[in-house]
């Protein structure tokens, strides 16, 4: 396979042979893979591969490698495990050790809502992380200087929980040691998530194991109330002359402990200086308000939770990598990009035709004489089956009169101040102004905005709301803003309208 290719299952790189993609990001792919050693050992791995758009630029080929060189040294319990670093026909990959668990965005959200996690489980998780990240932060050097290691993407999507319960921190793919800051990362350049970035490295300032204990805070208030304290990254960024301070995770969750609260908050100062100064004292202060609250959490009891809310997807994730790798599924494999499955070994010599990309005709699947083989069949239903759907709702799309066409525009509430609480029909759905996909015809949804101080609006949202509807919960605001849709405190409103609530100033809607 060269550079330009795109690794399909079946692909083999060196010892390793692709079986399924499990996830893409902006730089790489990761593959469960198959790791073969002598007299019939194997193994399943995680393997990541640079996408081919990427592949041939050396500046991410160097950030690539540094992930593979940096993060090989780390050796702790919560860290993913680096096992081997590869180049097969100029095909850069990393090999990790494979966590059959799930990451903590789909503990978090295993369904359409985020479903929060009672305090001890969180801390439990962030506790664990932040042990990880710890022994990456103190990670030294062949001559035992500090190499000043900063991960620079904590998030949910980077902390896996194994079936056992272990937490483990992965994805250093855009770590950073102090030394090499100047060389690869140009000032303003901003990498990274931005809901978990710390002010600083939003503002592409330079950063050091604090960002990394901000980013953790983060993922804790999420965690414990369902809720992100920033929506957006110009909450960090934009220069103010009061500073933004997150809300305080009881507003969101009246069952957090003070205690825990008060962690959070240390973790979320702007002010790297009140912020934990490592990650060490970080997880001994959740590790202390675990044994004040609940005696002893184990990762056993954070594995029965993870097999309470996403057992099914793990093992229907399992199911499909056993049938990767059973004996039968492999005995006609090609070793092909973009191979196709099958139960049998296609023909070289049938009248199926060699399309680009190394893709056979539909003639490929047929020997003369022979009846249409069986794997065929799904892919001919399928391909009639969306044809025939697609037809017809572009039958009723277009036959219905344009007034009553569907508006599939969202709706963006915006609130003042941005530390409001937002519900959606009673459930937590984030902190600040929110962005809501526009209910279906005849569906009325409530939205409702709460302030540290107690002040809320309620609105209610159909099909025919207009794109923008503002909320302002500051003290004394008695009046809507101007424009299409203007709603006046007091009045009646119409279905689709805003309707002002006790507690605060009127909202407003525009178009």
């Amino acid at each position: 396979m060269r550079i330009s290719e795109d690794p399909g299952p079946g692909q083999r790189l060196g010892r390793y042979e692709l079986l399924r993609l499990i996830g893409e990001g902006g730089m790489a792919q990761v593959w469960a893979a198959r790791m073969e050693g002598s007299r019939g050992f194997h193994k399943v791995v995680a393997l990541k591969t640079l996408i081919p758009a990427l592949a041939r630029d050396p500046q991410f080929q160097r950030m690539f490698l540094d992930e593979a060189n940096l993060a090989s040294k780390i050796h702790h319990r919560n860290v993913v495990e680096i096992l081997d670093l590869g180049d097969t026909d100029g095909v850069l990959f990393l090999v990790m050790e494979w966590i059959d668990g799930q990451t903590m965005q789909r503990l978090l959200r295993p369904g359409l809502r985020p479903h929060p996690l009672a305090p001890a489980v969180a801390a439990r998780i962030v506790a664990d992380a932040a042990h990880g990240l710890h022994a990456a932060h103190e990670l030294l050097d062949e001559r035992g200087v500090p190499l000043g290691i900063v991960h620079r993407d904590v998030c949910p999507q980077n902390i896996l929980i194994d079936r056992d319960g272990t937490v483990k921190v992965a994805d250093f793919g855009i770590v950073k040691a102090f030394e090499r800051l100047g060389d690869t990362t140009q000032t303003g350049e901003i990498k990274g998530k931005g809901e978990y970035m710390s002010p600083e490295q939003a503002q592409g300032h330079p950063v050091d194991r604090r960002s990394d204990i901000f980013s953790l805070g983060v993922v804790l208030f999420e965690a414990v109330t369902g809720a992100l304290p920033f929506q957006v990254l110009h909450d960090l960024v934009l220069p103010q002359t009061g500073a933004v301070e997150p809300p305080r995770p009881t507003l969101a969750a009246p069952h957090c402990p003070l205690y825990l609260e008060e962690i959070i908050l240390k973790a979320l100062a702007r002010d790297p200086r009140r912020r934990f100064q490592t990650a060490g004292e970080m997880a001994a202060a959740l590790e202390d308000f675990l044994l004040r609250s609940s005696g002893v959490m184990t990762t056993a009891q954070v594995a029965e939770v993870l097999i309470a809310r996403c057992g099914e997807r793990m093992e229907e994730e399992r199911q499909k990598i056993a049938a990767a790798t059973a004996p039968q599924r492999r005995a006609g494999w090609r070793a092909r990009s973009g191979a196709v499955l099958s139960a049998s070994p296609l023909s070289e010599s049938g009248p199926g035709s060699t399309l680009p990309g190394g893709r056979r005709g539909l003639g490929g699947l047929m020997r003369a004489g022979d009846a249409l083989r069986p794997v065929a069949l799904p892919w001919l239903v399928a391909a009639v089956s969306t044809g025939v759907a697609v037809a017809s709702l572009m039958f009723v799309a277009l036959s219905r009169p344009r007034g009553q066409r569907f508006q599939l525009d969202p709706i963006a509430v915006q609130i003042e101040p941005r530390a409001a609480v937002v519900r959606l029909n009673g459930v937590v759905l984030g902190v600040g102004s929110q962005v809501i996909a526009r209910p279906q015809p005849g569906v009325s949804l409530s939205v409702e905005a709460r302030s540290s101080d107690g002040a809320s609006q309620t609105v209610e949202i159909t099909s025919e709301s207009p794109a923008r509807i503002r909320l302002n919960l500051e003290q004394g605001a008695g009046h809507a803003e101007q424009g299409a849709g203007h709603v006046e405190q007091g009045a009646g409103h119409a279905p689709g309208s805003a309707a002002p609530a006790a507690g605060g100033g009127a909202p407003s809607a525009t178009r």
